[in-house]
């Protein structure tokens, strides 16, 4: 997780166009947007939400988080379920005062639809399936996966993996459910059809993986990699020990299983997006302000983005549909990425929501 310098190329932000009403928003004034015909982007987080018009990038509505919103929610995937919910988690506190949770969200009510209690675990990153039927939770303390119907809530399957999964996501074609784990430096490749682990990819001794992202092309998967061992409540803090390998990214062949190529990084990278077309891998960091920009045909680095401010660690990246843009959720708002020129366009204000973005209908 990462610092740089504001972009010289930044444009001035347009004026936000903020509303809120003098208590909260009506679950109707948050849903306007159903009879305009086209998607908007809401920033969805654990203190907040705002709702942002793509086409112009204007601010329509920010508002609060209304209870249960009680501590440090993980909002780091940007895949909705089926109904337009967000699945986030809570990890417990390790003096027992919190438990963990997978909490699901409705964004346009700001309403939490469901609350399944994990007790006193960590868990980390949850991920859908492309059909968004199941949603995957990876449990740390227990080295689980925990796999939820969507519809129902009911656990359906738990699935034993290596030591510390922190992150996980199924290929678009339902080929693959990978998964990293962080103490026993390998990824596993799970099958969704099955919740069968079906092989690992050792990504190094010490390298410590903790997060992927399966390529466009369902073929290779990008781990960040921690250098750290022993992370527990504090992510990458005490207890955690670097292994003295230092922060990288590997390439994985998931057809082979094996590793292509491991690049060495000056920054923890946290999250990680794709053009649509699959030319450019992006990567960010919760500890600095910057943009790494791989080129994934030579698995090089091309261009350095500098941003604003560092991301933020509860919050995410997303990709416009179209793959023009990249949203990225810093701590002062919301930067607009030309997928094109790799500079950053638009910087939004957002009032101070931190969280993932979102398009919805």
């Amino acid at each position: 997780m990462k610092g740089g310098d504001m972009s010289a190329e930044m444009k001035s932000s347009k004026p936000a166009n903020m509303t809120k009403s003098p208590d909260h928003p009506s679950a109707a004034s948050l849903a306007f947007e159903a009879s305009s015909g086209h998607p908007y982007l809401y920033v969805v987080g654990a203190n907040g939400t705002a709702i942002i018009d793509p086409s112009n990038w204007q601010v329509i509505v920010t508002a609060p988080r209304i209870p249960p919103g009680t501590h440090d929610l993980i909002f780091d995937n940007h895949y909705p379920d089926h109904l337009g919910r967000v699945w986030s988690v809570a990890s417990a506190e390790e003096d027992g005062s919190a438990l963990a949770a997978v909490h699901v969200v409705d964004p346009k009510t700001l309403t939490n639809a469901k609350t399944i209690s994990l007790g006193q675990n960590v868990a980390h990153t949850p991920g859908l399936t492309p059909d968004r039927k199941f949603a995957v939770v990876p449990v740390s303390s227990e080295n689980k996966l925990h796999v939820y119907d969507t519809n129902t809530f009911e656990k359906v399957a738990m699935i034993n993996v290596g030591a510390h999964p922190w992150d996980m996501m199924v290929s678009a074609d339902g080929k693959y459910c990978c998964e990293p784990d962080m103490d026993s430096d390998t990824l596993t490749i799970i099958d969704p059809h099955t919740w069968k682990v079906i092989g690992t990819v050792p990504t190094g001794e010490g390298t410590g993986p903790f997060m992927v992202t399966i390529w466009p092309d369902n073929h290779g998967a990008s781990v960040e990699c921690s250098g750290h061992h022993g992370a527990e409540y504090h992510h990458l803090g005490p207890p955690a020990v670097p292994t003295g390998k230092g922060f990288s990214v590997s390439f994985v062949d998931l057809r082979a299983r094996s590793v292509i190529k491991s690049i060495p990084l000056d920054f923890l990278a946290v999250w990680d997006e794709f053009t649509p077309d699959g030319k450019y891998n992006f990567f960010f960091g919760s500890e600095d302000a910057k943009v790494v920009v791989v080129d994934t045909a030579t698995l090089e680095v091309v261009r350095t983005i500098a941003l604003e401010s560092k991301p933020t660690l509860n919050g995410y990246i997303t990709p416009d549909p179209n793959g023009k843009y990249l949203y990225a959720s810093v701590e002062t708002g919301l930067q607009v990425i030309d997928t094109s020129s790799l500079q950053v366009v638009e910087t939004i204000r957002i009032g101070g929501v931190v969280g993932t973005p979102f398009l919805l209908k």
